[in-house]
C-alpha cells in the first residue's frame, strides 16, 4: 500500500490533482503554515500506523477535499481533530479514488478510527460502525458495529440512535429487544431525524417494539412524505408496500405502482427492484401487467385473457382469495360505518 514519487507514481499524483480540482483551491486558501503542519502530520501518522506512505501532492489533494466539503470548514487537525478525521475519512470514502489511491477504503476506515478511539468524535464513531457493518476497507463485524453505534448513541449522536434502534429491531449484532429499539428510535425522531421516523412507521406496520396499529404506521409515512425531505423516497416505498399487502389500506395495485414509481424516479434502490414485481402478471409472470383485478385490488394481469385463466384455474383459483377479500373489506367498511353512528 505504498504511493510514492518515483516511478509511475507521479502520474497518480497528477491525476489526483485533476480529480478534485476544487480541493487544490481549497488547500491553498488555507493559512500555509497550517496547511503544511497538517499535510505532514497526517502523512506521517498514517505511515506509522498503516504502512501507507502518500506523496505530498495526493495528501494536499486530500485535505483540500475535506476543507471543501460541507462541515470542513470546522475542521482542525490542531483545534478539532475529531472533526478533521471525520471529514477526512468521508472524503476518502465517497470521492471516485481508486486510481489514485486504491486502499482508499482502507485508508478512510483508518481517519475514521482515528476520530473514534482516540477523538471520542460521535460521527467519526458513527462512520466506523458503518464500515464495520458494511465491511468497507475492514472485515464486516456487525456486533463490532453495534458496539460502536451505541458509543455514539451514549454521547447524543441522533442518527446512531436511528441505527441502533434498527440494529435492536432486527436483531443485528446484537440480541434483538424491539421494544428497546422501538424507544431508540422515537428518541432519534424527537431529534429531527427524518429516517428514523420511517422505521417508527413500519414498527407499527409490523408490531415490532409497540402494538400493531398498521393504520397508524400508513399516517405516519404519509407524512414523512408531505415533510419532503431526505427521507421521503423510503416512506414513499414503504407506503407502496403497504398498498402491495393491504396492510393499514385497502390493497390497491395501482396505488402500490404509483408510489413506487416515485420512489424509483429518484433512485431509491429498493423501489427499483420492486417495482417490476408490482407490474408482474399474477397469472403469467410477464410484465409489465397493466390490468388489475377490479374487485379485490391484489393481483394484476396483462389482460383479460390471463385474469380469466387465474380466477378459474384448479389450482389456487383467485375467485377464492378475492371474495375472502372483498367480504373483510365490506366487514371494515360496515364496521368503520357502525363506529362512525356510535
Amino acid at each position: 500500500m505504498e504511493h510514492t514519487n518515483g516511478g509511475g507514481t507521479t502520474t497518480r499524483a497528477a491525476v489526483a490533482s485533476q480529480q478534485v480540482p476544487a480541493s487544490a483551491a481549497a488547500c491553498a486558501a488555507m493559512d500555509p503554515d497550517a496547511r503544511h503542519r497538517a499535510c505532514v502530520e497526517f502523512r506521517a501518522k498514517l505511515s506509522r500506523d498503516t504502512g501507507v506512505n502518500l506523496t505530498a501532492a495526493i495528501c494536499e489533494s486530500l485535505l483540500g477535499l475535506v476543507f471543501g466539503n460541507e462541515g470542513g470548514e470546522q475542521a482542525s487537525l490542531e483545534g478539532n481533530p475529531g472533526q478533521f478525521y471525520t471529514c477526512l475519512g468521508d472524503a476518502i470514502a465517497k470521492q471516485s479514488l481508486p486510481l489514485v489511491l486504491p486502499d482508499h477504503l482502507q485508508i478512510a476506515w483508518w481517519c475514521y478510527y482515528e476520530a473514534a478511539e482516540v477523538h471520542t468524535h460521535p460521527a467519526g464513531m458513527r462512520s466506523l460502525a458503518g464500515s464495520l457493518f458494511h465491511g468497507e476497507g475492514v472485515t464486516e463485524d456487525p456486533a463490532q458495529a453495534a458496539i460502536w453505534y451505541q458509543k455514539a448513541a451514549d454521547l447524543g449522536d441522533a442518527p446512531s440512535k436511528a441505527a441502533l434502534g434498527l440494529f435492536l429491531v432486527n436483531g443485528s449484532g446484537v440480541a434483538k429487544d424491539a421494544a428497546r429499539g422501538f424507544a431508540l428510535l422515537r428518541e432519534a425522531v424527537d431529534q429531527g431525524h427524518g429516517m428514523a421516523l420511517v422505521v417508527v412507521a413500519q414498527c407499527y406496520l409490523k408490531g415490532e417494539g409497540v402494538e400493531k396499529d398498521a393504520a397508524h404506521g400508513v399516517y405516519i409515512l404519509r407524512q414523512v412524505i408531505n415533510q419532503g425531505d431526505i427521507s421521503k423516497p423510503k416512506a414513499e416505498t414503504a407506503l407502496a408496500i403497504c398498498y402491495m399487502n393491504g396492510d393499514g389500506v385497502e390493497a390497491d395495485t395501482v396505488q402500490a405502482a404509483l408510489w413506487c414509481q416515485r420512489a424509483a424516479d429518484v433512485g431509491n434502490a429498493e423501489a427499483i427492484q420492486i417495482l417490476p414485481l408490482i407490474r408482474t402478471c399474477n397469472f403469467c409472470s410477464s410484465s409489465p401487467a397493466r390490468e388489475h383485478c377490479e374487485r379485490c385490488r391484489k393481483v394484476r394481469y396483462c389482460n383479460a385473457v390471463c385474469q380469466a385463466a387465474h380466477w378459474k384455474r384448479e389450482t389456487d383459483p383467485h375467485k377464492g382469495h378475492c371474495r375472502r377479500a372483498a367480504e373483510a373489506s365490506q366487514q371494515e367498511a360496515g364496521g368503520a360505518s357502525t363506529s362512525a353512528h356510535q
